[in-house]
Formats: C-alpha cells, sequence, structure tokens
C-alpha cells in the first residue's frame, strides 16, 4: 500500500492510499481508503501528508514481516529446482561495466537477431564461471540455477557462437576500453605465454592438430597465446593449429595487438620458451622491447664463461642468492633479412635452491639412466626427455672388446657431460632489450609472468576450459571467448576486493548465495560465504533476513546493478 495524489476536475488534490494487486499477470490498482483533500490536510500542519506517508510505510512494512505459509507434506517432489542462485548478480554487476551488455544490443540490432543474445552470452558466461557443462547443459541447468530466467533454445545457443565468434574483435575491444577507463589499465607491458587443450579425438583436422602436448597427450590439440596486463587482466588471446610450435605465436599475435590498440612501444614479457632470435629480430624491428628468460645450458661457450667467472657477483649475507648483470653486443636479424648490432643486458643469477632442485632432478634421471645403460634394447625404447645426453653408444667387438663398427652395441654415462651439468646448477638469465632499467625493475617485472601462469590456472582448473564440447572452428573460438570473459570477470572482483580472495574463493563465494524457494515468490536465504558479505557492504546492498519474497530479490538486484527500481 502507498499513498497517492489525484487532481479532480474542481483543482482539488484528493490524498488516497492505494494497493497494488495482479490479474492475469497485470498490476492493477485500487483504493483502499480516501484520506481527505490535501488542502485541509496540510492546513494545520504542513508536513501532515509526509507522516501519512511514513506511517503507511511502517505499517506495510510490518505487514509485510509475517506471511502464512500452507505445507501439503503429501505433496509430490518438484520437477524443477527450488534452489537458485544469486550470486551471479555480481558477475553481471562486472559484465555490465564492462559494456557488453551494450555491444550484444548493437550486434543483434545489426544482424537482425530474433533471438536475445545478450541472454545467451550471460548464460554462458556466468554457467561457466559458476558451474562449468557443456552449452546443452548450461542451458538445461541454468533455467534452474539462477533466479533470472533465460528464455532460450539450444539452437539460439548454437547460433550465438557463430555471431560470438564473427564479433569477437568488437568483444575484446570493448572489454579494453572499459578496462582502461574503470582501472587505469596500462599497455606498455604486456606478458605473453602460450599453453594448449587437447581434443579426445581419434583423427586430426586443419585445426586440431597433433603437436607438443603440455600433457603429454598423444591427442590432436590447439594452441592458445594470451597476453595479459601488469593487473592480472586479460588483454586478448589467439588460437592456433596445434602443429604451430609456441615460439612462432608470438609474432602474429603481438601485430594483432598492436593493430588493435595502437600502442607505442610494448615491452613484451615471457619464458624461455618464446626466446628466439626471430622472436627477438621482430620485436626490435617494431621498436618494441623484450624482457625474457633464457636458458644457460643452451648459452654460447662465451656467454658460459662469463657467468661462471667469479668476478662482478653481487651476494646476500646468507650466500644464498647472487646476481650478476652485464651489457653485450649481439647480433640480430629483422625480418627483412637486415643484420643490425643490438646491445642486450643480461641478468645472471644464482638460487642455491633453484641448485638443490636441479641436482635433485638430474640425480632422479641418472638413477634410470644408469639402469637403461646397463641394457642398451630398453635404451632404444626410451624417449625419456633429457636422457640420450648422459649416455654414449660405443660399438664393441665381443672377441677382442676394442671399439669397432660391428654390430654389437653398448651404452656407457657421459661423465663429461654430467660434470658439465652440475658446474651449471642453480643458474638462470634474464635478457632484456631496456639497457636502462636496474637488476631490480627487470627481476620485478619478470617475476610478473606467474600471473599469465596463474590465468592459465584458473582457465583449466576453475572454469574447466575442457572437455571442450564443439567441433567446428568458429565455435571453439567462440567458446574460448566466453571462457575468456568468464576469467576477465572473476579477475574484476578480484582486484575490487584488493586482492584478499582468489578467484576460487570468490567463485566459492558466489556459489553460496543460494534462495530456496519454500513457497511461491518467499525464498529462504542459507548462510553465505565471507566474500558475498564484504561485496554486499561494498555495494551498499545486503539482504538482512532470512525470508524474502521475490520482490526484494529483484530490489536486490537493481542495487547491485545500480539501477533505478521499477515495480513489474
Amino acid at each position: 500500500m502507498f499513498v497517492r495524489r489525484i487532481k479532480r476536475r474542481n483543482g482539488k488534490v484528493s490524498v488516497v492510499l492505494v494497493e497494488g494487486y495482479r490479474i492475469n499477470g497485470k498490476v492493477k490498482q485500487r483504493m483502499v481508503e480516501y484520506l481527505g483533500t490535501e488542502s485541509d490536510l496540510i492546513k494545520d500542519d504542513p508536513e501532515a501528508i509526509n507522516k501519512l506517508v511514513a506511517k503507511y510505510k511502517t505499517k506495510q512494512a510490518q505487514t509485510d514481516a509475517f506471511v502464512k505459509l500452507v505445507l501439503r507434506l503429501n505433496q509430490n517432489i518438484a520437477e524443477q529446482n527450488s534452489i537458485r542462485n544469486y550470486g551471479y548478480f555480481y558477475l553481471e554487476r562486472m559484465y555490465e561495466e564492462l559494456g557488453l551488455s551494450e555491444l550484444c544490443q548493437q550486434i543483434q540490432k545489426e544482424q537482425r537477431v530474433k533471438y536475445d543474445l545478450n541472454h545467451c552470452l550471460k548464460l554462458l558466461c556466468f554457467m561457466r564461471a559458476l558451474n562449468p557443462c557443456s552449452k546443452k547443459s548450461s542451458l538445461e541447468q541454468g533455467f534452474d540455477f539462477f533466479v533470472e530466467d533465460y528464455n532460450l533454445k539450444l539452437e539460439q545457443i548454437y547460433r550465438s557462437l557463430t555471431i560470438l565468434k564473427q564479433y569477437k574483435a568488437d568483444f575484446v575491444t570493448t572489454m579494453h576500453s572499459a578496462l582502461c577507463n574503470s582501472y587505469q589499465r596500462k599497455t606498455d607491458i604486456l606478458y605473453y605465454d602460450v599453453t594448449n587443450y587437447f581434443f579426445e579425438i581419434d583423427e586430426e583436422d586443419s585445426f586440431r592438430r597433433r603437436g607438443c602436448s603440455k600433457e603429454y597427450r598423444p591427442l590432436p590439440i590447439i594452441q592458445m597465446g594470451m597476453f595479459i596486463d601488469n593487473q592480472g587482466l586479460p588483454v586478448d588471446f589467439y588460437l592456433y593449429e596445434g602443429n604451430h610450435p609456441d615460439c612462432t605465436t608470438l609474432r602474429p599475435s603481438f601485430s594483432q595487438i598492436k593493430k588493435s590498440y595502437g600502442a607505442e612501444k610494448v615491452i613484451i614479457t615471457a619464458d624461455k620458451g618464446l626466446n628466439s632470435g626471430s622472436n627477438i629480430g621482430y620485436l626490435l624491428s617494431e621498436n618494441n622491447g623484450y624482457i625474457l628468460s633464457q636458458r644457460i645450458r643452451g648459452a654460447s661457450k662465451d656467454l658460459k664463461a662469463i657467468v661462471l667467472a667469479g668476478e662482478g657477483w653481487k651476494t646476500d649475507f646468507a650466500e644464498r642468492f647472487k646476481l650478476k648483470e652485464f651489457t653485450r653486443s649481439i647480433k640480430v636479424t629483422y625480418p627483412d633479412g637486415s643484420v643490425h648490432k643490438h646491445q642486450q643486458k643480461v641478468i645472471a643469477i644464482w638460487s642455491e635452491k633453484y641448485q638443490h632442485k636441479e641436482k635433485a632432478t638430474r640425480d632422479s634421471l641418472l638413477e634410470l639412466v644408469s639402469q637403461l645403460a646397463k641394457d642398451p634394447s630398453k635404451f632404444k625404447q626410451s624417449c625419456h626427455k633429457g636422457m640420450k645426453k648422459y649416455i654414449d653408444e660405443i660399438a664393441i667387438d665381443k672377441r677382442t672388446g676394442e671399439k669397432t663398427n660391428a654390430v654389437c652395441i653398448t651404452t656407457v654415462l657421459n661423465q663429461k657431460k654430467i660434470a658439465e651439468d652440475e658446474e651449471l646448477d642453480g643458474y638462470y638469465l634474464i635478457v632484456t632489450s631496456e639497457i636502462e632499467l636496474s637488476a631490480t625493475e627487470i627481476i620485478e617485472k619478470y617475476r610478473g609472468l606467474w600471473r599469465i601462469e596463474e590465468a592459465f590456472r584458473i582457465t583449466k582448473a576453475d572454469l574447466k576450459s575442457r572437455p571442450i564440447f564443439v567441433r567446428t572452428r568458429e565455435h571453439i573460438e567462440a567458446h574460448f571467448l566466453t571462457c575468456f570473459i568468464a576469467l576477465t570477470l572473476l579477475k574484476m572482483l578480484e582486484i575490487r576486493l584488493k586482492h584478499r580472495y582468489s578467484s576460487r574463493k570468490i567463485v566459492d563465494g558466489l556459489k553460496s548465495a543460494v534462495a530456496i524457494e519454500i513457497s511461491k515468490n518467499i525464498y529462504e536465504i542459507n548462510r553465505r560465504e565471507e566474500v558475498l558479505d564484504i561485496l554486499d557492504i561494498m555495494y551498499q546492498a545486503k539482504l538482512g533476513n532470512r525470508y524474502v519474497k521475490a520482490e526484494q530479490l529483484r530490489q536486490y538486484h537493481a542495487r547491485i546493478l545500480d539501477l533505478v527500481y521499477t515495480t513489474p
């Protein structure tokens, strides 16, 4: 009930008490009580009408505090789930901040899409974050999982994937613009890495090809290269055929980044797998920079000699860590074939902890190698990575015991190679084009690589980006776009929460926000995780009562989205 002013034909304003009700789903209103004319009411007290409004608001609140429930103990189990999640409201808030709803509406108008493209994308992204499953299961479970109803069909979900792939660049660019405004994103330092995803299929196709799987599976894979910024927010991603080596993905990916965002100079930070002469030449030819790790064991003799030399090292007090920095001149070949001299800064680092780790790894490998050296037939069958470098094959004449070209082959441990590797234990290198940066600054920037490793972990473990239940290239790329958006939403919440909680904790917190429908439009709110309580305080939206009406849930939803709530 509420107080309303009604202007009459005679010019007077009547004040009445009105209540709302529904007939066949339509909202109607009826007068409950006539309170008088406005002029009569305010004659003695100018605040009389405001007091009446407050009075009936209080009365309505007291009335709403009690609801009679009738429970039928012989009622059958409901076919539909009565437990609804409302934690996704905060994912939707991040989604709206990225401007994705507006973009979906533009695309829908441009493509004359008859279904709700925005609902398709929301459903796929929110389910990927909170309850990852196939597209079919996302639709089926989404009907019962969320408070909001997404009125969609399965064929519409699959059709939306084609459109999402077509407008992938628009989605990523829109997100980038929003993050630059809201999160002060800077793209002068970008982190890049590559991972791959396998498919449980027997035959390859033009996209899903056999290659070097990170999980050592002999199955067709695709390669994904991803850029993130220094806050851990994803910037963009690119997919390649499975037989693409990691180091060959940087150049085409980076050229697209430069084209899309128009940055003048970008310093790419990556691990040793992306460190190649062609990549360095390409980055320098485009006036960009790099900070890359480099294998000490694969370095030239001259570089090893400088690193192992005793002078120039800075050691900590416990002598468990030491560092040396120097500059060297190298020749770099640009993409056009021209050769240029380049000043490169090298940071050589030795760590006692890393030395112990490398020694333990080699000792376990040598134990296996020693057994195989006694039986060459087993050695031939073995393909263990790094094993062959410690074994020499020698042809022996059985009668004389001398070396010969006879068929008999024996194996011996290569003690020289073992000694060389022991000497390099604990050392690793960071090389950079940014010679004006101090060693501390270079190491700090390089250590930011953990953010992209974490992004891949979240995508694979928390968002369960595989198994991938689609097979065409455009649908596979659209699937990873939804994973990319879901990852961004979680990272935005992580930043809003000042990194007090991991993405896994945030997901658990959002999943704990459930409302159980105990009667029509009446919900019971169960205990929630701390994450949600903090978000409620942050956005000044809270469900403080154990039992709430559907109307209160809608009001809570509107407050989180920062919208003006209107009664349906």
